[in-house]
Protein backbone atom coordinates (compact mmCIF):
# COMPACT_ATOMS: atom_id res chain seq x y z
CA UNK A 1 0.00 0.00 0.00
CA UNK A 2 1.30 3.45 -0.88
CA UNK A 3 1.87 6.39 1.37
CA UNK A 4 -1.31 8.06 2.55
CA UNK A 5 -1.98 11.75 2.59
CA UNK A 6 0.26 14.62 1.64
CA UNK A 7 3.97 14.26 2.14
CA UNK A 8 5.19 16.04 5.28
CA UNK A 9 6.92 19.36 4.72
CA UNK A 10 10.67 19.49 5.19
CA UNK A 11 11.75 21.22 8.41
CA UNK A 12 13.53 23.94 6.42
CA UNK A 13 10.29 24.90 4.65
CA UNK A 14 8.40 24.96 7.96
CA UNK A 15 11.02 27.36 9.31
CA UNK A 16 10.72 29.68 6.30
CA UNK A 17 6.91 29.65 6.39
CA UNK A 18 6.71 29.93 10.15
CA UNK A 19 5.27 26.90 11.91
CA UNK A 20 1.46 26.79 12.05
CA UNK A 21 1.45 25.96 15.74
CA UNK A 22 4.27 28.42 16.50
CA UNK A 23 6.23 25.54 17.98
CA UNK A 24 10.00 25.51 17.60
CA UNK A 25 11.18 23.69 14.48
CA UNK A 26 13.79 20.96 14.95
CA UNK A 27 16.28 21.27 12.09
CA UNK A 28 18.22 18.21 13.23
CA UNK A 29 15.40 15.79 12.41
CA UNK A 30 16.27 15.17 8.77
CA UNK A 31 19.14 13.11 7.46
CA UNK A 32 20.74 14.84 4.49
CA UNK A 33 23.88 13.04 3.36
CA UNK A 34 26.38 14.84 1.20
CA UNK A 35 25.46 14.81 -2.48
CA UNK A 36 27.85 12.91 -4.72
CA UNK A 37 28.30 9.96 -7.05
CA UNK A 38 29.17 6.75 -5.21
CA UNK A 39 31.75 4.36 -6.60
CA UNK A 40 30.21 1.90 -9.05
CA UNK A 41 30.37 -1.74 -7.91
CA UNK A 42 32.58 -4.00 -10.02
CA UNK A 43 29.83 -6.58 -10.47
CA UNK A 44 27.62 -4.33 -12.61
CA UNK A 45 27.02 -5.55 -16.14
CA UNK A 46 28.11 -3.43 -19.10
CA UNK A 47 24.52 -2.30 -19.68
CA UNK A 48 24.16 -1.38 -15.99
CA UNK A 49 27.39 0.64 -16.11
CA UNK A 50 25.99 2.65 -19.03
CA UNK A 51 22.85 3.38 -16.99
CA UNK A 52 25.05 4.32 -13.99
CA UNK A 53 26.98 6.88 -16.03
CA UNK A 54 23.85 8.29 -17.67
CA UNK A 55 21.68 8.61 -14.56
CA UNK A 56 24.29 9.55 -11.95
CA UNK A 57 25.06 12.87 -13.65
CA UNK A 58 21.39 13.89 -13.66
CA UNK A 59 20.67 12.69 -10.12
CA UNK A 60 23.67 14.55 -8.70
CA UNK A 61 22.66 17.69 -10.61
CA UNK A 62 19.28 17.62 -8.84
CA UNK A 63 20.85 16.61 -5.49
CA UNK A 64 19.05 13.26 -5.47
CA UNK A 65 22.08 10.96 -5.18
CA UNK A 66 24.61 10.59 -2.40
CA UNK A 67 27.38 8.16 -1.62
CA UNK A 68 25.19 6.27 0.85
CA UNK A 69 22.79 5.42 -2.00
CA UNK A 70 25.34 3.12 -3.66
CA UNK A 71 23.49 -0.19 -3.20
CA UNK A 72 20.04 1.13 -4.09
CA UNK A 73 21.40 2.92 -7.14
CA UNK A 74 23.36 -0.18 -8.19
CA UNK A 75 20.14 -2.21 -7.96
CA UNK A 76 18.35 0.34 -10.12
CA UNK A 77 21.09 0.31 -12.77
CA UNK A 78 21.36 -3.48 -12.73
CA UNK A 79 17.60 -3.77 -13.29
CA UNK A 80 17.82 -1.36 -16.22
CA UNK A 81 20.67 -3.44 -17.65
CA UNK A 82 18.71 -6.70 -17.25
CA UNK A 83 15.68 -5.17 -18.95
CA UNK A 84 17.84 -4.21 -21.90
CA UNK A 85 19.10 -7.82 -22.20
CA UNK A 86 15.60 -9.27 -21.90
CA UNK A 87 14.23 -6.88 -24.51
CA UNK A 88 17.03 -7.89 -26.89
CA UNK A 89 16.24 -11.57 -26.35
CA UNK A 90 12.54 -10.99 -27.05
CA UNK A 91 13.41 -8.97 -30.17
CA UNK A 92 15.57 -11.89 -31.39
CA UNK A 93 12.67 -14.31 -30.80
CA UNK A 94 10.37 -11.99 -32.73
CA UNK A 95 12.87 -11.74 -35.61
CA UNK A 96 12.95 -15.54 -35.78
CA UNK A 97 9.16 -15.66 -36.11
CA UNK A 98 9.20 -12.92 -38.74
CA UNK A 99 11.83 -14.81 -40.76
CA UNK A 100 9.51 -17.84 -40.72
CA UNK A 101 6.66 -15.56 -41.89
CA UNK A 102 4.81 -16.06 -38.60
CA UNK A 103 3.16 -13.55 -36.32
CA UNK A 104 5.89 -11.88 -34.18
CA UNK A 105 3.53 -11.91 -31.19
CA UNK A 106 4.12 -15.67 -31.03
CA UNK A 107 7.52 -14.82 -29.51
CA UNK A 108 5.66 -14.06 -26.29
CA UNK A 109 4.03 -17.50 -26.21
CA UNK A 110 5.29 -21.02 -25.58
CA UNK A 111 3.54 -24.36 -25.96
CA UNK A 112 3.11 -26.87 -23.18
CA UNK A 113 3.74 -30.60 -23.85
CA UNK A 114 -0.06 -30.88 -24.28
CA UNK A 115 0.02 -28.27 -27.07
CA UNK A 116 -1.59 -25.43 -25.07
CA UNK A 117 -0.27 -21.92 -25.56
CA UNK A 118 1.03 -20.22 -22.42
CA UNK A 119 2.85 -17.00 -21.74
CA UNK A 120 6.57 -17.40 -22.42
CA UNK A 121 8.84 -17.54 -19.38
CA UNK A 122 10.98 -14.72 -20.76
CA UNK A 123 7.89 -12.52 -20.99
CA UNK A 124 7.07 -13.28 -17.34
CA UNK A 125 10.61 -12.33 -16.35
CA UNK A 126 10.23 -9.10 -18.35
CA UNK A 127 7.05 -8.22 -16.48
CA UNK A 128 8.67 -8.85 -13.07
CA UNK A 129 11.72 -6.76 -13.96
CA UNK A 130 9.52 -3.92 -15.21
CA UNK A 131 7.57 -3.94 -11.93
CA UNK A 132 10.85 -3.88 -9.98
CA UNK A 133 12.11 -1.03 -12.16
CA UNK A 134 8.97 1.03 -11.53
CA UNK A 135 9.44 0.62 -7.79
CA UNK A 136 13.12 1.56 -7.93
CA UNK A 137 12.49 4.56 -10.17
CA UNK A 138 9.94 5.82 -7.66
CA UNK A 139 12.54 5.55 -4.88
CA UNK A 140 14.74 8.04 -6.72
CA UNK A 141 11.81 10.24 -7.80
CA UNK A 142 12.24 9.32 -11.46
CA UNK A 143 8.58 8.80 -12.32
CA UNK A 144 6.22 11.70 -13.06
CA UNK A 145 3.94 10.78 -10.15
CA UNK A 146 6.77 10.55 -7.62
CA UNK A 147 8.65 13.60 -8.87
CA UNK A 148 6.21 15.91 -7.12
CA UNK A 149 6.84 14.14 -3.79
CA UNK A 150 10.64 14.42 -3.86
CA UNK A 151 12.42 16.82 -1.56
CA UNK A 152 15.99 17.48 -2.62
CA UNK A 153 18.93 18.51 -0.54
CA UNK A 154 19.83 22.16 -0.41
CA UNK A 155 21.89 23.30 -3.43
CA UNK A 156 24.77 24.79 -1.43
CA UNK A 157 25.59 22.33 1.30
CA UNK A 158 27.58 23.42 4.27
CA UNK A 159 30.78 21.55 5.01
CA UNK A 160 30.34 20.73 8.69
CA UNK A 161 33.12 18.15 8.98
CA UNK A 162 36.33 17.66 7.07
CA UNK A 163 37.47 14.40 5.50
CA UNK A 164 38.91 13.19 8.82
CA UNK A 165 35.71 13.73 10.83
CA UNK A 166 36.80 16.97 12.51
CA UNK A 167 34.43 19.96 12.67
CA UNK A 168 35.24 22.75 10.24
CA UNK A 169 35.34 26.40 11.15
CA UNK A 170 33.32 28.61 8.81
CA UNK A 171 34.79 31.73 7.25
CA UNK A 172 33.58 35.05 8.66
CA UNK A 173 30.11 35.82 7.35
CA UNK A 174 29.55 32.23 6.16
CA UNK A 175 26.43 30.61 7.61
CA UNK A 176 27.02 27.77 10.07
CA UNK A 177 23.57 26.21 9.66
CA UNK A 178 20.11 26.73 8.29
CA UNK A 179 19.08 28.75 11.33
CA UNK A 180 21.56 31.50 10.27
CA UNK A 181 19.38 32.30 7.23
CA UNK A 182 16.69 34.04 9.34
Amino acid sequence: MGQRGPKPKPAELKLLEGGRGHRPVNLDQTFRPEVGVPDAPRWLTAEAKKAWKRLSVELVYYNLLSKVDRDAFAQLCQTIGRLELIERAIAARMATHVSRKEDPALALLDKTPNGLQVQAAIYQVLNREQAKLSSLLAEFGLTPAQRSRVSTAMRAQLKLIDGEGNPTTPSPGEPTGFADFK
